[in-house]
């Protein structure tokens, strides 16, 4: 999906959000080269458990993208 998105979408940047506390999906973001750029708080009417930890944002622009894609990278 990144590579899509930079590749053919021609996009600049990709963020991916989730719970602070859903180390899963901060994991899998990590993975695919996404970065953490903040933890921030969202009010909900009917928050579950672990938002009161806040939402993180997870983040890489193309720059970043082509650099880890280049031959010799291990990508």
């Amino acid at each position: 999906m990144i590579d899509y998105g930079f590749g053919e979408l021609g996009l600049e940047r990709i963020i991916a959000e989730t719970m602070a506390v859903n180390e899963a999906s901060r994991a899998t973001m990590q993975s695919v080269g996404l970065r953490y750029v903040r933890t921030f708080h969202v009010e909900f009417d009917d928050p579950l458990p672990g938002s009161e930890q806040g939402e993180v944002e997870y983040a890489i622009t193309r720059e970043e993208w082509a650099t880890a894609s280049s031959p010799g990278r291990g990508r």
